[in-house]
């Protein structure tokens, strides 16, 4: 499909060097996935399909909600898929071990099944990694090289995947094992982070040159950050307009757990000579989880407590990641969430919270982005004694309201688990910045065979679905002829306060639009947009920070 070209523009960076005697909680060298081998002991059982019991669905909306790539359907049988995906224009791409996927965003319907041997042009040692560039309008798309030692990037030439991509970049002078990789972008770099299994494990960035990229040149630098094992993963700035600035949202140094995270800020990243700022954020105490259950038996907490990606919007990270909580003694692993403010340069914590759906239920492979009203969406694998392993999506409020609902319900027995997987997906559709895109993994009813399989859904909040921003705007106008923008800037504050309670109204606007009528069968309403007591759910567009 593709011309491979060999690039030999390389530029290392010696960035900042550290040393460290943090002990790895999960000491396990995580190398490319290994393929299957059926090893499950005889005497595991199988029980009936599970009472679910579980976070009520509540203010979650699905839209699209099919399968994505299952362990059949791809080429090469390793185990975990490493489920990810991205969305934009019309397009969702999934890519798992050795395996992408692209769909028609509307339909759900195929449009391209390649293995990444024949996407990349050579063979793929695995831990794929898609994402869509909004500030760019293009694809990327990562990888292990075949030999496991470097990383194999590509670039699309515009916004339809389908149009192609350019020559397979190859980075080669990446430290060695470049392992558990994850792309982010800003206005003018490519970021891929990794731990290198060639040195000590330490997380290091490859900061590619955007522009030279797009223009079919490789230059990119090396840069090694204080030492952080596990993930570092770059935040995908949707948006920035500015450059210059990119952000990291990990634990703070090691996977056994803690009570801070670490927000790390990366300038003069296209240069020998790279800039880390690092803050520490005080939260609720985590540690590394160590159970999780399924009717019949266990499934494996490996990896946890790391951050697997993280998103920018409008001057927030949001980031999340499986770790346990005091709540059951540390335990079990919950979905920890953390919303963090760095509009002014200085990292300051806004938000964070636990997906519990109570006691004896793991969560794991969380993911969290945040849609133009501030809510988060959030998807999750979940598993107990009696739910088989499912994916489920969330979403979080301004008030802090969890609502969730399955989105592939568990239908059998999990028996070839070794390691849960490097990463979920949860990412905004840039098309309208309120519905949300999950992709993660659940286990179907022929988990012997078909051992996992991968699901993608869109869903959005109620209070979100139940409100179309442009059609409340032109309601208004159509109520209010001649109402001037002014006039809502004069109570930008209150209506915004007011939104966020559920209410869009503003005693400063003038009471207008048509009053209540009765006849003798019917009672017809329509509001005065002045009231206080206007019930809708949210803001015109042009209102909204």
């Amino acid at each position: 499909m593709k011309t491979i070209r060999k690039f030999t523009v390389i530029v290392l960076a010696g960035g900042l060097a550290f040393s460290s005697t943090t002990l790895f909680a999960q000491q396990r060298k995580p190398a490319a996935p290994v393929p299957f081998q059926d090893n499950s002991p005889s005497t595991q059982r199988r029980l009936a399909a599970p009472v679910n019991g579980a976070l009520s669905p509540g203010a979650v909306q699905i839209g699209q909600s099919y399968d994505g790539i299952d362990f059949l359907g791809a080429s090469c049988g390793l185990l975990p898929p490493d489920t990810n995906a991205a969305v934009g224009n019309n397009f969702v791409v999934e890519t798992v071990n050795c395996q992408l996927r692209i769909f028609d965003k509307t339909t759900g319907g195929m449009l391209l099944d390649e293995p990444l041997a024949t996407f990349f042009g050579e063979s793929s040692g695995g831990d794929p990694y898609v994402v869509y560039d909004d500030t760019a309008d293009r694809w990327y798309v990562s990888a292990f090289d075949s030999s496991a030692s470097g990383l194999f990037l590509v670039v699309s030439v515009d916004g339809n995947p389908l149009h192609g991509f350019l020559p397979t970049y190859h980075l080669t002078d990446v430290g060695g094992s470049p392992d558990y990789q994850k792309l982010g972008f800003n206005k003018n770099a490519i970021f891929i982070s990794y731990n290198d299994y060639g040195g000590d494990a330490a997380a290091a960035i490859a900061s590619i040159d955007k522009a030279a990229a797009f223009s079919g040149t490789l230059t990119y630098f090396v840069s090694h950050p204080a030492f952080q094992f596990r993930a570092m993963p770059p935040a995908q700035m949707h948006g920035d307009k500015k450059g210059g600035v990119e952000w990291f949202v990990s634990t703070d140094g090691t996977d056994a757990g803690g009570s801070t995270i670490r927000v790390t800020k990366l300038t003069n990243y296209l240069s020998g000579s790279p800039i880390f700022t690092y803050t520490s954020l005080a939260v609720t105490q985590y540690q590394s989880a160590f159970q999780a259950d399924q009717p019949g038996g266990d499934v494996t907490v490996f990896p946890n407590t790391t951050t697997t990606q993280v998103q920018y919007h409008r001057g927030h990270l949001v980031t999340a990641m499986a770790s346990s909580t005091a709540s059951d003694g540390f335990v079990y692993p919950k979905g920890l969430y953390y919303q963090v403010d760095v509009s002014s340069g200085t990292p300051t914590l806004l938000k964070q919270g636990v997906v519990d759906p109570g006691a004896g239920v793991a969560v794991q492979m969380p993911s969290v982005d945040e849609d133009s009203q501030g809510t988060l969406g959030l998807t999750w694998m979940e598993s107990s004694s009696s739910e088989y392993v499912s994916m489920w999506v969330g979403t979080v409020d301004n008030a802090d309201n969890l609502g969730s609902s399955v989105a592939a319900l568990g239908g059998g027995f999990f028996p070839f688990s070794s390691r849960i997987g490097d990463y979920s997906t949860t990412v905004l559709d840039p098309a309208d910045g309120r519905i949300f895109w999950s992709a993660n993994e659940y286990i179907g009813d022929d988990g012997d065979s078909d051992i996992w399989r991968t699901h993608i859904t869109s869903f959005t909040s109620e209070a979100t679905a139940t409100c179309n921003p442009n059609v409340c705007k032109e309601e208004i106008a159509a109520a209010c002829p001649g109402l001037k923008a002014a006039a809502f800037n004069a109570c930008r504050k209150e209506l915004i306060a007011n939104c966020r309670s559920g209410v869009c109204s503003c005693t400063g606007l003038p009471a207008c639009g048509p009053t209540t009528t009765t006849t003798t069968s019917t009672t017809t309403t329509t509001t005065v947009y002045g009231s206080p007591s206007r019930a809708f759910l949210a803001l015109p567009a042009d209102l909204l920070d």
